[in-house]
């Protein structure tokens, strides 16, 4: 008998650990999400949308749809008929329609149920909502379908599929500790680089899918908490503590080594771009900020990993100092992080000379002891403070000069890393999913102190 009450017992506390040590968080992920995509003034007064399917029609309580009936149709028309939004066929016929918003879904499943809008096609069904008179487009998707989308804006689907699968739990983190940020406006996360970019099908790529699908429900966690996760593009040689950046106080949002981030080689890992006074002085202004004239702008005090932490901003009417994010937010047309030197050109100090360049996007001065030269030797660095130009007829020479103390008309800024630099760096997790790091080890990295599970 007491060979057998042992054995019950043994039997018992094993299930006990078993259960104790369950992989499952204790919280539950939304099935789908509502993202924005037409809304405030990109809102519309009228929606085309097409499928290959066929629509069903009817309307949204919150994420969930109730059908009201189904139309072979395959291209309809959402508008407003006065306060009312109506879905019409190509000829102007209602099919559906009466109230201050309406629900249209393919009349397919999974992977097939797809649907363009204005062209752009997208997976879920689309919430069409009046406000103001005018139409809000919300995409009501599946969570992962979701992330589909944001994987392929956000991260190349080309890197190395173990950094893919830290930006999706990444991606996955941020939505769901978001939802209802846009509350107000119908919909959970927009679809700009606000929330996270995101762009339908149209990015998507045979990168896209495995990383979502083989992390699928999984989500970083803190001391039984789903953590706030944020990443941008490139930070450096470290990241930074959320602390210096918005004010707050995180645990695991601290700063760590960003050693596998290969900076210089890199878009916009190294950049630079000149401010004239005028334009200083209307983005202060656009800001809320009226100094007057701005005559001088100053970095008083640097965070212990090299980002500016307090910016003077001198003007004839007064001074402002900027504090935090706010040193890089209200330069951000030059000033791409926090980790940057300024230098007004009437300091007496030399003003490297600088071309403008694009990535086919964006145009940036670059100055010229930057520029990288490609050549049959290969890549390598100007050499030099002289650039020549030829055009075949006229040659042209850009040089570094230096100046002597006088009055500022413009200011030179020179930095390093792209964004926020709290949390993971993208270019930081490609290096090191290219050195064998497998995915949770460079969440592990990026988050400190962080859990890797599975919610329900």
């Amino acid at each position: 008998m007491k060979r057998y009450i042992l054995l019950f017992l043994a039997c018992v506390l094993v299930f006990s650990v078993t259960m104790t040590t369950s992989v499952f968080a204790d919280y539950e992920l939304p099935q789908f999400i509502r993202v924005g995509l037409l809304y405030g003034n990109s809102a519309t007064e009228t929606v085309t949308l097409e499928s290959d399917s066929g629509f069903v029609l009817g309307n949204y309580n919150g994420r969930e749809f109730k059908e009201e009936l189904k139309t072979s149709e395959t291209k309809v028309i959402v508008k407003l008929d006065a306060e009312n939004v109506v879905v019409t066929d190509s000829a102007g016929k209602v099919l559906h329609g009466g109230s201050g918003e309406v629900g249209v879904k393919p009349d397919a499943s999974g992977m097939k149920q797809i649907l363009s809008v204005n062209g752009t096609k997208y997976r879920g069904g689309i919430h069409c909502i009046e406000n103001e008179g005018k139409i809000t487009v919300v995409n009501v998707v599946f969570m992962d379908h979701y992330l589909y989308g944001v994987i392929s804006r956000e991260m190349s689907p080309s890197w190395h599929i173990e950094a893919l699968k830290a930006q999706a739990v990444c991606a996955r983190n941020y939505a769901v500790f978001n939802l209802d940020k846009h509350k107000s406006q119908g919909f959970d996360l927009c679809s700009n680089v606000h929330c996270q970019a995101y762009a339908g099908i149209s990015f998507e790529a045979d990168g896209s899918y495995a990383p979502v699908d083989e992390t699928t429900r999984q989500v970083l966690t803190y001391d039984g908490e789903l953590a706030q996760l944020y990443y941008c593009s490139s930070m450096g040689p470290t990241t930074e503590d959320v602390e210096n950046v918005w004010g707050n106080i995180v645990p695991y949002l601290v700063s760590v080594d960003n050693n596998y981030e290969d900076t210089e080689n890199i878009p916009n890992g190294k950049w630079s771009g000149f401010l004239s006074c005028e334009e200083a002085t209307v983005m202060m202004k656009n800001k809320g900020y009226d100094v007057g004239d701005v005559t001088n702008i100053e970095a008083l005090e640097y965070t212990a990993n090299g980002r500016v932490l307090r910016l003077k901003v001198t003007g004839t009417n007064g001074e402002k100092i900027l504090e935090r994010s706010n040193c890089r937010n209200v330069f951000n047309t030059v000033a791409k992080s926090q980790m940057f030197t300024v230098t007004g050109d009437g300091e007496g100090t030399g003003i490297p000379a600088s071309v403008q360049i694009t990535d086919g996007t964006n145009t940036n001065a670059q100055p010229i002891n930057q520029l990288v030269i490609l050549s049959s030797a290969g890549r390598t660095n100007l050499e030099g403070n002289v650039l020549y130009t030829f055009n075949g007829t006229e040659q042209k020479a850009y040089e570094t000069a230096t100046n002597e103390k006088g009055e500022n008309t413009g200011f030179y800024f020179e930095g390093t890393g792209w964004g926020h630099s709290v949390g993971m760096s993208q270019y930081g997790a490609k290096g090191m999913a290219e050195n064998g790091f497998k995915y949770n080890s460079i969440l592990m990295h990026y988050f400190p102190g962080t859990n890797l599970e599975n919610a329900y």
